[in-house]
């Protein structure tokens, strides 16, 4: 048990992270909604995300049933975590001031994660 307390707070951590990225976007949005332009489909990304988050951190309760973990099983669900927190980043980065706006890096950057 003592070992899933640890697996909780590490990876409960960076999905913190993960939301904290989500919400400063949206933040970001709200305050400057002339800056960033909005774009209905990049805001359904973000909704998705922010329920999937949600979702995977319920999940992880789930893990308190594992009796046996293994390094493989840890560096599964890392790896998951850290991925979950790079999509937020790059779909509501810190700046996208190079961009007209969020259709504009959506088109751009939506390669990455869409093919």
């Amino acid at each position: 048990m003592e070992l899933y307390l640890h697996i909780r707070v590490v990876f409960g951590l960076v999905i913190g992270l993960a939301f904290a990225q989500l919400l400063n976007g949206v933040a970001q949005i709200v305050q400057h909604p002339k800056r960033y332009k909005i774009y209905w489909v990049h805001t359904l990304w973000v909704m998705f995300l922010f329920l999937y988050l949600l979702a995977y951190w319920w999940w992880k309760f789930n893990l308190a049933a594992v009796q046996v973990w293994t390094f493989g099983m840890y560096a599964f669900i890392a790896i998951y975590a850290v991925i979950l927190y790079l999509l937020c980043a790059m779909i509501l980065p810190s700046d996208i001031d190079e961009y007209e706006g969020y259709r504009v890096y959506y088109y751009s950057r939506g390669q990455w994660f869409l093919h």
